[in-house]
């Protein structure tokens, strides 16, 4: 049946009715999307995994550090870990080689070396996180194992300072061979062996090795053996003994009593000398001066009171001269003395009195003068060596008498010459005393008098740079000869007149040093 309807323009349209159509459903898109999920679903879970792993600073599973399996650890937890297992509970035993029962525990860090936690850790959360996340992704479902080595330092320096500590602990010096006095019997101890580590070797094993080292726990520190210079001296056992036996002396001479002293060196100050030279085995005496010192001081009791050994002497000197064989001579020293003014005494009288030179005794005495003295005054007197200055000459003597007008000239304690002299008149005395033969001159000239001595040999300073002596008969500068009828007669002005033969005679013989004792 149809019904017609109008449009507006009231024309008649069909209506159509519909009817159903028999259909199946098509779901190509379902399994598409379904099978484009499926593909999607290890990407979305491989990202959401990455981006967990990222927002929580893990490591990503199967990283190892060495054999240590760190994956899926925080960043703090690496590096704790590493840090406990490399620098906290690792011990590294140190042995030394040849001698097992030397053995120290030592901590990594004492042997300069260290594993950077950190740094160990940050390279651990770096794996799988490169540029080229399709690498990282392939990583991921591998399940390969990566394998990172820990970071690690070595301290060359805090490394020596433990190993030197302990090098220092270690060494033995070698003992040298020695000879010893036991029982009045010399005895000759043999060497012994020393040893000393090798701090050097150790410091560049522990350079090129330094993991290995660490990993195995274990460090070998080498000993050098260190032999004596000398390991035997029983063949120098005879040198010894003849050493030892020979005398060592010293001998002082008193130019002011002409008297001589002679010492020896004790035994047991010979023996306890003794040495031994290393490069060529001969047995010498190593004089210890202290030891001479403590000798001199008891030589010097020997010597009396007012008297002693010189200041100004060289104990140095004296060891040289017994080293090279010699007996040493020395000078016995009197010590300056004081005298108490009596009345009516002048320094003139006292000068002549003590045969001391004017000058000296006001030298001593600084406030002194000619007009000030007095009686009971205390004057200090200088020692009589101020007047033999040079080191006596012991064979050799002139000795004066100016009451017999007479020289006496001795010679290894033999006379070996008289001369006929004239000394100084009354108003110009020649003085008595102890002097010495200071200077030699050929002709002296005394301009005072205008006098020249032939063969002038000066004793003593009569003033400061006015020098009286002994001289032949002395001419004026006119040429006239003085005193050759009056010789044998005080004739001079302090010196000591001989005849020419006789004063150039003494003039080559006398020596510098040679004593004059000038007696009234």
């Amino acid at each position: 049946m149809h019904q017609t309807t109008y449009n507006r323009k009231n024309k008649p349209q069909p209506i159509v009715y519909a009817r159903p159509i028999d259909r199946k459903p098509d779901r190509t898109a379902l399994w598409v999307g379904l099978g484009a999920l499926i593909f999607l679903l290890p990407f979305l879970i491989f990202s959401g995994t990455l981006i967990f792993f990222q927002v929580n600073q893990l490591n990503l599973p199967n990283v190892f550090v060495l054999d240590r399996d760190v994956g899926i650890l925080s960043l703090d937890q690496t590096a704790t870990l590493i840090d406990k297992i490399y620098n906290q509970n690792r011990r590294i035993e140190l042995t030394a080689s040849g001698n097992p029962d030397i053995q120290y525990s030592l901590t990594p860090q004492e042997l300069g070396l260290w594993v950077d936690p950190q740094a160990t850790a940050d390279a651990a959360y770096a794996v799988g996180r490169s540029s080229a996340p399709i690498s990282d992704l392939g990583f991921v479902f591998s399940g390969d194992s990566q394998i990172i080595m820990p970071v690690l330092y070595f301290d060359e320096i805090q490394a020596r300072q433990t190993l030197e500590s302990i090098a220092d602990e270690l060494e033995i010096l070698p003992v040298e061979a020695s000879i010893v006095f036991e029982e009045n019997t010399w005895i000759a101890l043999p060497g012994q062996q020393g040893r000393v580590a090798d701090v050097d070797i150790l410091i560049e094993n522990l350079s090129e090795n330094a993991f290995s080292i660490l990993l195995k726990g274990e460090a070998s520190l080498q000993l050098d053996t260190l032999q004596p210079k000398v390991a035997d001296l029983s063949p120098v056992l005879d040198q010894i003994e003849t050493l030892v036996a020979q005398e060592y002396h010293l001998k002082a001479y008193d130019p002011i009593t002409d008297q001589s002293f002679t010492w020896s060196i004790p035994l047991e100050n010979r023996t306890a000398w003794v040495a031994v030279e290393q490069e060529t085995d001969l047995a010498y005496l190593s004089i210890d001066p202290q030891d001479v010192e403590e000798l001199f001081t008891s030589w010097a009791l020997d010597l009396g009171e007012g008297r002693s050994f010189d200041p100004e002497l060289d104990i140095t000197s004296v060891i040289e001269s017994w080293n090279d064989g010699q007996t040493p001579m020395i000078t016995v020293y009197h010590d300056p003395t004081t005298y108490q003014v009596n009345p009516g005494e002048s320094l003139w009288s006292i000068s002549l009195k003590l045969g001391m030179p004017l000058w000296f005794i006001m030298d001593a005495n600084p406030d002194l003068t000619i007009d000030n003295l007095t009686a009971g005054m205390e004057l200090t007197i200088p020692s009589k060596n101020i007047l033999v200055p040079l080191p006596p000459v012991p064979n050799k003597k002139i000795v004066i008498s100016i009451s017999e007008q007479r020289m006496t000239v001795y010679e290894d304690d033999n006379v070996r010459n008289t001369y006929i002299v004239s000394t100084g008149v009354e108003d110009s005395p020649t003085m008595a005393g102890i002097f010495q033969i200071q200077t030699h001159e050929l002709n002296a000239y005394a301009s005072n008098w205008d006098l020249y001595m032939p063969h002038f040999m000066g004793i003593y300073e009569a003033w400061p740079g006015f020098m009286n002596g002994i001289h032949g008969l002395p001419m004026l500068s006119s040429g006239n000869r003085l005193w050759a009828s009056t010789l044998g007669s005080p004739a001079s002005y302090g010196c000591i007149i001989l005849d020419l033969d006789a004063a150039e005679d003494l003039f080559y013989w006398a020596d510098p040093g040679v004593v004059v004792e000038i007696i009234n």
